[in-house]
């Protein structure tokens, strides 16, 4: 194997807990949730396997053997790859003091931290790609085929070293767990579901204390439940998760797939009715706003009762029912998904509206 090959698949490892700390920034856009382990772990992955690991290799090794045959180390593409490792040293020197001033008990805004992740993440990504397609090419010119069986020889020795310490298991087995959790845009999602709906189960609060029905409020909590519950994260896990899973030998005939699938096709015609009674309840008649309200109710309880299931019973059988190439083919879906709709805009649209609802 050439020296670049064994980059190549220490790059996949970096790309891996790229897509999972991408995830974790938009966690924290999206519910300004903060999960300091799993944050702490990726860190960790870049701090420790990209500047003691994987970089020594390139700069130490590669970098300079390719200076050795004549390429600049001061100007052209291996000056300006240099400059971007010292980039990420710098980056990373950055969000590991904010995460000590929030230890330390110091005001430390997580956007912030979001916005210090997304600028690392963005700049790896690019120099990934500009490695893999430009500079490693012109290493597997440049360097003869002596140079090659040294370096392969050198870079073994270094891997040997960090299999015998434990390193590389620990950094390789952090980028599958961090990549396999095909749950986690699900889970995302429904802690943005349950947000609007304590705000909607304070509408039905107020319905029933005061008779008033806010029709532009819950016009707005329709839409929510109708596209985002109903057109994004519903065909997520009926068309992704519940299809994979069935294809694994769990019954969409009986047991608790059966009935997540059978309480989605509940939730359409429930909104519907809701969506009648409400036409009927805008003039303020009593009867008309009792009942919107019941029918909002059961909803809502129906939606609450769902997500749990969902959550406490159905994903944790995940893990034991989908192997881990199933779980990374997931999560890669998933993250597709919802690429498109933050470039369409509909996934911003109702995550705001959702937050602007829990506000109402």
């Amino acid at each position: 194997m050439r020296p670049t090959e064994t980059l190549r698949k220490e790059h996949n490892l970096a790309l891996q807990v790229t897509r999972a700390a991408e995830r974790e920034v938009r966690l924290i856009h999206d519910t300004s949730e903060f999960r300091e382990e799993i944050i702490d772990m990726i860190v960790d992955f870049f701090h420790f396997f990209t500047s003691a690991c994987h970089e020594p290799k390139e700069e130490k090794l590669l970098f300079a053997r390719m200076a050795a045959r004549g390429l600049s180390t001061d100007t052209g593409l291996l000056g300006e790859i240099e400059r971007e490792h010292n980039e990420f040293r710098a980056r990373i020197k950055e969000i590991t003091e904010w995460r000590r001033r929030r230890r330390a008990g110091a005001a430390a805004d997580v956007e912030e931290l979001a916005g210090m992740l997304n600028g690392y993440l963005k700049l790896m990504r690019a120099h990934v790609t500009k490695e893999n397609d430009l500079l490693f090419p012109v290493a597997n010119q440049l360097l003869t085929d002596r140079d090659q069986v040294e370096l392969e020889t050198a870079f073994s020795s270094i891997e040997c070293e960090e299999i015998l310490v434990g390193v590389h298991d620990k950094y390789s087995g952090l980028a599958h767990r961090l990549a396999s959790r095909s749950t986690e845009i699900l889970e995302k999602e429904h802690k943005v579901v349950l947000l609007v709906t304590a705000a909607a189960e304070r509408e039905v609060q107020a319905m029933r204390e005061n008779g008033q029905v806010r029709a532009p409020v819950l016009d707005k909590l329709i839409d929510f439940y109708e596209y985002f519950a109903d057109a994004c994260h519903d065909p997520k896990e009926e068309r992704l998760l519940f299809a994979r899973l069935s294809e694994r030998g769990m019954s969409a005939d009986s047991g608790i797939l059966a009935e997540v699938w059978q309480e989605h096709r509940e939730f359409r015609p429930r909104l519907e009715a809701i969506r009648t009674a409400l036409e009927r309840a805008r003039s303020g008649n009593g009867q008309a706003v009792t009942a919107l309200a019941d029918e909002l109710s059961a909803y809502l309880e129906l939606m609450r009762s769902h997500t749990v299931r969902e959550n406490e019973i159905l994903f944790p059988m995940v893990g034991h029912l989908l192997t881990d190439a199933d779980q990374e083919e997931l999560t890669r879906e998933y993250e597709s998904v919802e690429a498109e709709e933050i470039l369409k805009g509909v996934h911003d649209k109702y995550f705001k509206l959702a937050h602007a609802l829990t506000l109402s």
